[in-house]
């Protein structure tokens, strides 16, 4: 009986020493997992820091074509671009040729709601402008279900539009849409929305995303998780200019302008970091 009690004690002894380094191995695992994050963060930060202050300086080319010394980091590609440049302002706009701008829509859609309370989202307009913001086409969609929710204090879309002379069917608006941007590299906020609602894709590597561009995104948690900022935030901060006013409703020519230009604000840097994602995943293909 006495072997028997102690052999229990030592057995709770042991059970409980087990779970004390079982703790502090899990403390270790935590600390290291709160630096891991902490450097990943501060890496992060200077990233987005040096992305930011790359297209301030682009911001700041002086009329001769001349830039600030910052862009000498740039790729030789660039470097070439950037002496070529003319009229100072946005660099961007200067180095494109006529043929090269025909290489970029933008885009933006707007949609009601659909299925129980609205809660699904079903398109009602399509809005594509070209680099120099000219509309290549825009039109209003003939619902394909029944509209619980016309969302219009967002989306200003009531049921005249979508039944007047002006909307379309959804098969002959996707196919439209589709002829437009095949092959073109496709800018716009939150993009994968749209292409939702238009039921297409588009290669990865033709699509600039201002919602999904790093510079342009916030770390929302201590883990250091990236999460995309609204639109009309973005375009205060770097056009500093005001869209989705209060009390209005959204503009699908608006929205579509502001994403495009966010974009020429840094396309050199998202240009160069695109390049590298391209060959990285070439070479792993290969491979």
């Amino acid at each position: 009986m006495g072997v028997t009690l102690i052999s229990s004690k030592m057995m709770f002894q042991n059970s409980g020493n087990t779970k004390e380094a079982k703790g502090d191995q899990d403390n270790k695992i935590s600390e290291a997992r709160r630096e891991r994050n902490r450097r990943r963060n501060i890496q992060r930060r200077k990233k987005r820091k040096e992305q930011k202050d790359f297209y301030n300086s682009d911001s700041s080319s002086s009329g001769d074509g001349s830039v600030d010394n910052k862009q000498s980091k740039c790729t030789k590609k660039n470097k070439k671009s950037e002496s070529n440049t003319k009229g100072g302002g946005k660099a961007t706009t200067g180095v494109l040729t006529a043929k090269e701008q025909e290489q970029y829509v933008a885009i933006d859609c707007e949609m009601v709601g659909c299925g129980l309370y609205g809660s699904q989202s079903m398109l009602a307009r399509v809005t594509i402008v070209d680099w120099n913001n000219q509309i290549l086409f825009d039109t209003y969609v003939k619902p394909s279900n029944e509209v619980t929710d016309y969302r219009t204090h967002v989306s200003g879309i009531t049921s005249y539009h979508l039944s007047g002379p002006n909307a379309i069917e959804l098969d002959i608006c996707c196919h439209i849409a589709l002829n437009i941007i095949k092959n073109k590299i496709l800018i716009g906020h939150a993009l994968n929305n749209d292409l939702d609602v238009l039921n297409i894709t588009h290669p990865w590597y033709l699509i600039r995303d201002t919602a999904k561009y790093e510079a342009f995104m916030q770390i929302r948690f201590d883990d250091g998780s990236l999460w995309p900022r609204k639109l009309k935030h973005l375009v205060k901060e770097n056009l500093h200019r005001d869209i989705q006013k209060c009390g209005k409703p959204h503009s699908a020519f608006e929205d579509s302008v502001a994403a495009l230009d966010l974009y020429k604000l840094v396309s050199k840097s998202w240009e160069s970091n695109m390049m590298y994602n391209i060959n990285k995943t070439t070479k792993i293909q290969k491979n």
